[in-house]
């Protein structure tokens, strides 16, 4: 149930799938909090990522304490994503 529920949410596309290729599958949960005083306290998303040949790795970024927008915040955490993928993806050819 739990592996269903994480692969099909829909909240965060673009945190930990938003900079990998297109139908990758992430099986993730996100989570936010609110501004203030322009400091974002966090804008997290954990999860398990499948590789094309059918590995996967666990990957948990957390972003904390942030001045940055809401679009930054989340590209960090793809940007984090994309060179797990890239490393894991090479390393397991």
């Amino acid at each position: 149930f739990i592996w269903r529920v994480m692969r099909e949410t829909t909240t965060g596309a673009k945190r930990l799938k938003g900079a990998l290729p297109p139908n990758t599958v992430v099986a993730h949960k996100t989570g936010s909090s609110g501004i203030n005083k322009g400091i974002t306290a966090a804008v997290n998303d954990i999860g398990v990522v499948f590789l094309p040949n059918g590995r996967h790795f666990f990957i948990s970024v957390f972003v904390t304490d942030s001045k940055e927008n809401a679009e930054t915040n989340e590209k960090i955490v793809a940007d984090i994503a994309k060179v797990a993928w890239d490393y894991f993806n090479e390393k397991s050819k």
